[in-house]
């Protein structure tokens, strides 16, 4: 056989390999570039991704016992232990509110909970104000009660987490909830200035601030939630709520000419702060004892026909009355010209001014029942106080017609803020409307679930921007089909067992040629 020409061969070979080879390149090219991308990609976004191998979900349940009814709210939290990202507070994944203020709110809760979270779901039954006023025989009768339902369901509990809270709590409790949601208690780096609070109740008013320094008051507490302590000034004012409020401006009209006797012998009020109209049987309650309510506290039911006579002018008198807590309207009527006055505490004996801690704090959030009225007359979500007077005045005066006790409750808001807590000259904010002290109670008495917590088997991207888990093993799947394809393109030839050394040196990571 006449032997092949070298020249000849090795042009063959030349010509046959070259396009192979080329492809091969550009794989090779295009594989490396998307590693390296997938790499560059997960450096980069290595800060806003949080990357946990001891990462666990949690729930949380609060029923809230408050004066206006029982609302139970339900929370799913991840533990997010000492990111560098987001610190050492768990994440508020999903809360499952009961809008529909359901009479069995364990019931409601069984259903947002899974039943294999079920036994370790700590619950929480707290009561506010409308408890706080019961007197202690009876407040414990009914907490007895509710634990006797508690029992019934499969939830973790404790007697200790059924209890009627202080108002100091409340509102603590009101302004980590504020501070939490909005992200000021996330920053792990600097600290930065907290939220101010204003929560209104139907019973009670919680005003809370943080100060620039420690100080001796009743009212103060140090705060360790996050990274950075916070010196903080928490008031919780009973009798200031929306429906007292209202109370007491039927008890001063009962002492006026707007007190009339009806068939039947019910009295008949005429209410300036109610639309023309208005006429409904209507029971208050006058308490008889205010130094120590929750003990010796004896009420008095007294039914009365309220009538609307509406009058702005008047109105806006007993409505600053109402919220200085003076005793009668002409004692406002008096300081009417005055835009600070400070407000009296319960039973009037004693003017409380709560201005110097206050005004530690620029910005204030109006939450609950000033997000009520701010929502129901679509008021500016930036308060402004002369506007806002404008607008009632508008709205109440001669025979236009709105809900209920708005009419009152607006200048009633306005003169909470001006003329009592002296706060017209600070920024308020009117929301969010989906803030309750329920979320700072869930976070704060669940402290040691997050706190110390175990990891979790199952490592997890989770995304800061959205609730969107991804898991660690994509990345690993995406890397090795990489490294199969390149593999697959260059055809590497490994060395076999039982051949010659000659064969195994001449093996190649994608060769340019192999000699014959």
């Amino acid at each position: 056989m006449e032997p092949k020409s070298p020249s000849k061969s090795k042009i063959q070979i030349t010509g046959l390999s070259y396009k192979p080879r080329s492809r091969q390149f550009v794989i090779i090219t295009l594989s490396i570039i998307l590693i390296l991308g997938v790499i560059g990609g997960y450096l980069f976004f290595k800060d806003r991704f949080f990357l946990s191998e001891n990462m666990s979900t949690y729930f949380t349940v609060v029923l809230d016992c408050g004066s206006t009814g029982s609302r139970v709210n339900v929370y799913e939290w991840m533990i997010r232990n000492g990111s560098k990202v987001y610190g050492t507070l768990p994440l508020l994944l999903r809360i499952y509110p009961d809008n529909a203020n359901k009479s069995n709110g364990c019931r409601y809760a069984e259903q947002r909970v899974p039943l294999e979270k079920r036994a370790s779901t700590p619950i929480f039954v707290l009561a506010t104000a409308g408890m706080r006023r019961l007197v202690a025989k009876n407040a414990n009768r009914v907490l007895a009660e509710v634990e006797n339902v508690v029992k019934e369901h499969g939830f973790l509990y404790n007697k200790n987490w059924i209890r009627v809270l202080s108002g100091k709590e409340e509102a603590y409790y009101g302004w980590v909830a504020l501070n939490y949601k909005t992200g000021v208690l996330e920053s792990s780096s600097k600290k930065i200035p907290t939220l101010g609070l204003l929560d209104l109740g139907g019973s009670s008013l919680q005003v809370v601030a943080e100060m620039d320094a420690s100080t001796k008051d009743k009212h103060a507490l140090r705060s360790k939630i996050g990274t950075f302590e916070h010196d903080i000034v928490a008031y919780s004012l009973p009798a200031f709520g929306l429906n007292e409020a209202f109370d007491r401006t039927i008890v001063m009209l009962s002492r006026t000419r707007a007190k009339r006797e009806s068939v039947g012998g019910v009295f008949e009020i005429r209410h300036p702060c109610l639309g023309s109209g208005f006429v409904k049987n209507y029971t208050f309650v006058v308490s008889r004892n205010s130094s120590n309510r929750v003990h010796e506290e004896k009420n008095e039911l007294n039914p009365v026909f309220l009538v609307g006579e509406p009058n702005w002018e008047k109105c806006g008198i007993i409505a600053r009355a109402a919220a200085i807590n003076s005793s009668n309207s002409e004692s406002s009527h008096q300081l009417y010209n005055s835009n600070c006055i400070g407000l009296f505490s319960y039973g009037g004996n004693k003017k409380l001014n709560l201005t110097k801690n206050l005004h530690a704090v620029s910005r204030y959030h109006a939450l609950s029942g000033f997000f009520a009225v701010y929502n129901a007359l679509n008021l500016s979500r930036r308060a402004n106080l002369t506007t806002m007077w404008e607008m009632g005045q508008n709205l109440c005066s001669g025979q236009k017609r709105i809900n209920g006790q708005d009419c009152f409750r607006l200048p009633y808001l306005i003169s909470l803020i001006e003329n009592a807590l002296c706060l017209s000259d600070v920024e308020i904010i009117f929301g969010p409307g989906d803030i309750t002290w329920t979320l700072g109670a869930s976070l704060i008495e669940t402290e040691f679930l997050w706190l110390h917590s175990g990891k979790s088997r199952n490592g997890v991207l989770f995304l800061k921007d959205s609730i969107t888990v991804i898991p660690s093993t994509l990345v690993t799947f995406v890397l090795l089909l990489f490294l199969m394809i390149i593999v697959y393109s260059c055809q590497v030839k490994l060395p076999m067992l039982g051949r010659k050394n000659v064969v195994a040196k001449t093996s190649y990571f994608c060769p340019k040629c192999q000699p014959n």
